[in-house]
C-alpha cells in the first residue's frame, strides 16, 4: 500500500493525498479531506509516525506482552489474536522472564507507535499516553492500585474445585503434588480442605522440582499415607503419576482417583484423566475486548474482572474405596472445657490435697469420640450444643482443626460452655465432675433438623451426658433411618430399660456394668442378662485387662495393649472412637475391637484426652499385631 493506492481508493489525485498528510489542505474541501483520512486509517497506511500522531490516526497493531512461564501462555496468544483479527488489529508479541524485561519490551512497543498494550504483570509499568490503553492480565489476584484495567483467574480457584470435586465425591485422604513455586495451587487446596473441615496433612503434599523428583519420591511418600485421591498440579504431573501407578499395577480410579489442574490433549489419551480448565482463552478475549473499547472510545475504563474455570470430567475420579474410606458417623454428646487436676490420689469427702500438675483442655464424651474418629481417618459429624463464650469458640475451633464436620453444633446464647473438673492420682485412675451447661440445652427439635446426617450416617455415638429426652429420642430417631446405635453409658441414669433392644452396641466399663444390673452375678453373666434384653453387642471395658464381649454367637475377653498408663481419663472415649471407625470401614466386630484396644493404649500413655488421642498413624504401626490376634480370635471361634 502507498499514496498512489490511497489516492485511487479515495478517487483524488497522489498530490491531493500528500496535501492532505502534510497539513498544506487549506483548498482541499473539509469532505476529500475525511475521505482521504479515513480510507488512510481504514488501510492501515503507516507512511511515518508524526502524521499519524497529529492526525489521530490509529496504527491497527497491539502489543502483547506474555510471561514465558505463564501456563496459558499458548492460550493467550492464540485468542488475542483471534479477536485481534476479527477487529482488524495485527498483534506485535513479546516473551519476557521478568519485570525488567517487561519494562524494555513496553519502551520497544511504544517506540513502534502501537495503539495499546496487553501485558502480563502484576506490576503497574509506566507507558507514557498508552498507560489509558493498557490492559494487564495473569494467574493472580494480586495487582498494582495504579493498573486501572486487570483481567485475571487464580490457580488456587482451579486447585480449590479440583480438591472440592473430590471432596464431594466422598474422599478425604487427599494429597497434593505440585512443583516448587506454585504457591496458588497449594493455597487453593488447603482452603478447600479446611472449608470441608478437612485438615490436609503435610505429608500429603509435595513440591516437585521435576518430574522425576516426583516419580522418585513424591508418590511414594502420598501413596505410603494411604491417600484414595491426588490433586495434580499440571497435566505434565498428571501423566507422570499416572504412568507410575501403571508401573505398580494401581488402576486409576479403581484404587486412586486423579484430577489435573490444567487440561491438554494428552490427558484424553494418558488414563483419561479430569482436568480444570483454566481460562486462559476467555481471558484473553476479555482482554482485548477491554483494550478495543479504550483504543475506539477513547475513554478510560477501570475494570477489574476475574475469570472462573471450569471442570472437564473424563474418567479418573471415583468414590474412594469402602476399606479406605469409612461410612459417615454421627455423635451426638456434650462438649465441654476439661479441667485436669493431677493428684497423689482422688481426694474424698473432707478431704484436702495438693495438686502437682493442672491441665485445660477441651473435652466431653461428645467431643472427645468426634475427635477420635476425626483424627483415626474417620467422617465425624458432630451434634451438640456450645455456649457462645471464649471456651466454646475454642472447643468449635478444635474440632474442626480434627477433622469434625461441624454442621449439627449450635451456639447458645444463655448457658455457658459446659466444664468437667478430672481428678487424676498417681495410678492413673480418675474422678470427674460434670458441670453440663449449654449441653442442657441440647434441643429434639436440634436433631430433626440434622436428620440429613442420620440419613446417610451408619454409626450414631451416644453418651448419657446429654438430657434423658433427647438420648431417647435420638435412639429412637436412628432406628428409623437405619442408623446403628454404638452407646457409652456414663453416667449410669437416665436410660430407659425398653430402649435397651434398640442398641446395637452397648459399651459399659466394669463399675458402670455392676451399676447398670446390680446383683451378685458375674461380669459375664450381667453382659447375658443385657443381651436377653435385646442389645446386639455388649462389649465391657476393662481398663489394662482388655476387654469382654458378648453377642448371641460368641462370649469372649481381649487381653489388654500392654501400655503402661499415666491417665485413664481418655481410654473409653479412644476405644469406643477407634472401635466405630474400623466398623464403618466395613471390618469384623472382633477385629476392630483389637483396633480399639491398641488406640485406647496409646491414649492413656498420655495426659489429657483429646490431645492424647492417637491418630492413624500411630496405631497403623501395631496393624501387623492387630490383625494376628484378630485372626487368632476368629480362627478360635470358627473351630
Amino acid at each position: 500500500m502507498n499514496i498512489h493506492d490511497i489516492a485511487k481508493l479515495a478517487g483524488v489525485s497522489a498530490s491531493t493525498v500528500s496535501k492532505v498528510m502534510n497539513g498544506k489542505d487549506k483548498d482541499i474541501s473539509e469532505e476529500t479531506r475525511k475521505k482521504v483520512l479515513k480510507i488512510i486509517e481504514e488501510e492501515n497506511y503507516v507512511p511515518y509516525f508524526k502524521f499519524l500522531e497529529k492526525e489521530g490516526i490509529r496504527n491497527h497493531l497491539v502489543g502483547l506482552i506474555v510471561r514465558k512461564q505463564n501456563r496459558e501462555r499458548e492460550n493467550i496468544v492464540l485468542n488475542v489474536e483471534r479477536a485481534a483479527r476479527e477487529k482488524g488489529y495485527g498483534v506485535l508479541i513479546g516473551y519476557v522472564e521478568n519485570d525488567e524485561e517487561t519494562e524494555l519490551l513496553v519502551r520497544q512497543m511504544m517506540k513502534k507507535k502501537v495503539s495499546g498494550l496487553l501485558i502480563d504483570s502484576t506490576k503497574w509499568i509506566a507507558a507514557g499516553k498508552l498507560e489509558e490503553a493498557a490492559v494487564y492480565f495473569g494467574e493472580t489476584k494480586k495487582f498494582d492500585d495504579r493498573q486501572k484495567a486487570v483481567v485475571y483467574y487464580r490457580l488456587s480457584d482451579a486447585s480449590g474445585m479440583a480438591t472440592e470435586k473430590l471432596l464431594k465425591e466422598g474422599h478425604q485422604k487427599i494429597a497434593c503434588i505440585a512443583r516448587q513455586g506454585d504457591t496458588g495451587i497449594l493455597y487453593g487446596y488447603k482452603s478447600a480442605m479446611q472449608r470441608f473441615h478437612q485438615k490436609a496433612q503435610p505429608v500429603w503434599i509435595y513440591e516437585c522440582r521435576t518430574l522425576g523428583d516426583i516419580e522418585k519420591y513424591g508418590i511414594p511418600q502420598v501413596l505410603n499415607e494411604n491417600v484414595t485421591a491426588i490433586v495434580c498440579g499440571s497435566p505434565e504431573i498428571a501423566c507422570c503419576v499416572c504412568k507410575v501407578m501403571e508401573r505398580s499395577r494401581t488402576t486409576v480410579p479403581g484404587q486412586l482417583s486423579l484430577i489435573s489442574v490444567g487440561d491438554d490433549r494428552i490427558l484424553e489419551f494418558s488414563g483419561n484423566i479430569t482436568a480444570i480448565k483454566l481460562p486462559g482463552g476467555k481471558l484473553a478475549e476479555a482482554a482485548f475486548e477491554y483494550l478495543f473499547e479504550m483504543m475506539q472510545e477513547k475513554k478510560e475504563i477501570e475494570v477489574v474482572k476475574r475469570i472462573p474455570p471450569s471442570i472437564i470430567i473424563r474418567g479418573s475420579i471415583r468414590k474412594p474405596a469402602q476399606e479406605k474410606q469409612g461410612e459417615p458417623i454421627v455423635i451426638v454428646g456434650s462438649m465441654n472445657m476439661d479441667v485436669t487436676i493431677e493428684c497423689a490420689k482422688t481426694p474424698v469427702a473432707g478431704e484436702t490435697l495438693r495438686a502437682s500438675k493442672v491441665y485445660i483442655y477441651s473435652g466431653g464424651k461428645g467431643a472427645n469420640q468426634a475427635v477420635g474418629v476425626g483424627k483415626l481417618g474417620g467422617q465425624a459429624y458432630m451434634i451438640g450444643c456450645l455456649g457462645n463464650d471464649m471456651d466454646g469458640k475454642q472447643i468449635y475451633a478444635e474440632l474442626t482443626d480434627n477433622c469434625v464436620h461441624m454442621d449439627g453444633v449450635f451456639f447458645d446464647d444463655v448457658l455457658p460452655s459446659g466444664k468437667a473438673y478430672i481428678s487424676v492420682g498417681e495410678r492413673a485412675e480418675s474422678a470427674i465432675v460434670i458441670y453440663p451447661g449449654a449441653n442442657k440445652n441440647l434441643s429434639i427439635n436440634q436433631i430433626r433438623r440434622c436428620g440429613y446426617l442420620f440419613e446417610k450416617g451408619k454409626f450414631c455415638l451416644l453418651s448419657l451426658e446429654i438430657p434423658a429426652p433427647i438420648v431417647e429420642y435420638t435412639i429412637r430417631f436412628c432406628k428409623r433411618n437405619h442408623t446403628e446405635v454404638i452407646l457409652k453409658p456414663s453416667p449410669t441414669d437416665g436410660l430407659k430399660e425398653e430402649l435397651l433392644s434398640e442398641i446395637a452396641y452397648f459399651v459399659p466399663n466394669e463399675k458402670e456394668l455392676h451399676a447398670f444390673v446390680p446383683g451378685k452375678e458375674s461380669l459375664e453373666e450381667k453382659a447375658e442378662i443385657l443381651r436377653k434384653k435385646g442389645i446386639e453387642n455388649v462389649i465391657v471395658t476393662l481398663g489394662a485387662k482388655g476387654c469382654y464381649l458378648r453377642n448371641r454367637e460368641v462370649s469372649v475377653y481381649f487381653e489388654g495393649s500392654g501400655f503402661e498408663p499415666v491417665d485413664t481419663t481418655g481410654g473409653a472415649d479412644s476405644f469406643i472412637s477407634a472401635m466405630a471407625v474400623y466398623l464403618s470401614e466395613g471390618k469384623e466386630l472382633m477385629h476392630a475391637i483389637e483396633f480399639a484396644i491398641y488406640a485406647a493404649g496409646i491414649s492413656v500413655t498420655r495426659y489429657g484426652v483429646q490431645p492424647a488421642l492417637p491418630d492413624r498413624k500411630a496405631v497403623d504401626v501395631y496393624e501387623d499385631e492387630i490383625y494376628s490376634k484378630y485372626d487368632e480370635k476368629r480362627r478360635e471361634w470358627e473351630t
